[in-house]
């Protein structure tokens, strides 16, 4: 099976979508709230249709940077995924090479930081920039690639490579110096594991009550000890 992935306006279109979003609010419910505040009806003058331009254009600038960045990137760029000779094939600016699977090398997909809610439970709100991404891809003979999602739409996706980590980034501009450490999920994701066994053995000789203290104020508690405690009640409300 092959999965072959070239430059796509389905990014362009989500954008375009998240607009009319904000517009529709501007236009559409903010004069319904006006009326509904002060009884009276909000009339749009052309400062004020000035203005909504104005906010619209400066709110768009970052996510155009961005898309513009991937555009120049990726514009002579595809690729395909062979999973059956487990291949990759990049063709860039018309010079076509051939990879196999296992000389990646280091596989790091840079994402939005509102992404990052689904590993720490945090309380971030999506941003016209957030669904930007990309795919830093390099290979053992040194062969680098930034595979942005104008390519491939990536981000729920199951990596494409083995060991892939994650760099989660407020603005994810393609940065080719970027140093950091990635994220190991599948690490991470281990030890938020063995934390709930910990805690599931230190609660065992909590009773119900005890049990209850901790769900009902669990913004106390890790989110882990609140995992063991919902197990726990749940294993003494089947018993």
């Amino acid at each position: 099976m092959k999965e072959h992935y070239e430059i796509h306006n389905k990014l362009l279109k989500r954008l375009v979508f998240d607009n009319l979003k904000v517009i529709g609010f501007i236009v559409i419910l903010l004069p319904f709230y006006y009326k509904w505040r002060n009884g009276t009806e909000f009339v749009y003058d052309e400062i004020w249709i000035w203005l909504l331009a104005g906010f619209i254009f400066l709110t768009n600038i970052p996510a155009l940077i961005i898309y513009l960045n991937y555009y120049f990137e990726n514009k002579n760029t595809e690729f395909t995924l062979d999973y059956k000779e487990e291949k990759i094939i990049i063709i860039q600016n018309g010079i076509k090479k051939e990879y196999l699977k296992k000389e990646i090398k280091k596989s790091t997909y840079h994402l939005g930081i509102y992404y990052k809610n689904a590993i720490d439970r945090g309380s971030r709100i999506p941003m016209l920039i957030s669904d930007f991404g990309y795919w830093d891809l390099e290979f053992e003979n040194g062969d680098r690639y930034y595979l942005t999602n104008i390519l491939h739409d990536f981000i729920h996706d199951t990596p494409k490579a083995p060991k892939t980590k994650y760099r989660f980034r407020f603005y994810p501009y393609i940065n080719r110096n970027d140093s950091r450490q990635a994220i190991n999920l599948n690490e991470k994701r281990k030890k938020e594991k063995t934390l709930t066994e910990t805690f599931l053995e230190k609660y065992k000789t909590k009773n119900e009550k005890q049990l209850l203290e901790i769900l009902n104020n669990r913004k106390s508690y890790q989110k882990e000890a609140v995992k063991a405690a919902e197990i726990l009640m749940k294993n003494k409300n089947v018993g």
